[in-house]
């Protein structure tokens, strides 16, 4: 329905309003999951092509503004906040939320998450990301990004799949050229400088002790259920 609504509609209008609605919903694990959901159609869906392209360069004000609005709700789903981040080219923001995944309750649903983001980098849809491994001098922070859901992940499949990825990532003095001393080209986000980092990722920890203190009062109810069905 959504990716119809999405033909139909302004496929941003749709994503905004829907962002919006999160933000103020009040019980966290169906704002959870119902970012997650979006999220995947963000990522895979053929009708949303276009405004992935408008997210990945942020070049307009408008582009921007989604951003920040799709991020704020999307914080109720720690991977598909990184997700957003990797879509967005915005690497080093990545790398200091995987920082904060240390803090976190690393559950059995997370990893599993972690495992289809790195699922999703294997992807058509983030080729340019993988290209941009070859320029390794202007993209630390996503080599660092994804040397930290490596090391999150348990040595399964997706451990073994990423791994080896970033044994492809080059030698940068391999790569080096004749023509070196020319400027650089890699990619730069200087017209997404307006954007407060900082608060959003002041955002997402605020959101996400939420989170920690609802799967606490749940496991508790939880608890003093089973003692009077015991009782």
């Amino acid at each position: 329905i959504r990716r119809q609504l999405c033909l139909l509609l302004n496929a941003e209008n749709i994503f905004h309003s829907m962002a919006d609605i999160l933000l103020r919903e009040e019980d966290l694990k169906f704002a959870s999951t119902m970012v997650h959901t979006l999220n995947t159609i963000l990522l895979t869906s053929s009708e949303l092509f276009q405004l992935r392209n408008q997210l990945k360069d942020l070049k307009t004000p408008e582009s921007r503004n989604l951003f920040c609005c799709l991020y704020r709700s999307w914080c109720h789903n720690p991977v598909t906040t990184v997700s957003l981040c990797f879509l967005t080219q915005n690497y080093k923001h990545a790398y200091d939320l995987i920082q904060k995944f240390g803090d976190l309750e690393v559950t059995v649903d997370f990893l599993t998450e972690v495992d289809k983001l790195v699922q999703l980098i294997e992807c058509p849809i983030f080729t340019y990301l993988r290209l941009q491994l070859l320029d390794v001098k202007n993209n630390p922070y996503l080599i660092k990004a994804l040397y930290g859901l490596l090391m999150l992940l348990p040595q399964s499949s997706a451990f073994e799949l990423l791994s080896h990825r970033l044994q492809c990532v080059p030698n940068p003095e391999l790569m080096q050229t004749a023509d070196t001393p020319k400027p650089s080209t890699g990619f730069k986000r200087g017209s997404a400088s307006n954007i407060d980092y900082t608060e959003l990722l002041q955002h997402f920890e605020k959101v996400q002790n939420k989170h920690l203190e609802a799967r606490h009062q749940r496991a508790g109810r939880a608890e003093q259920l089973d003692r009077r069905v015991v009782l």
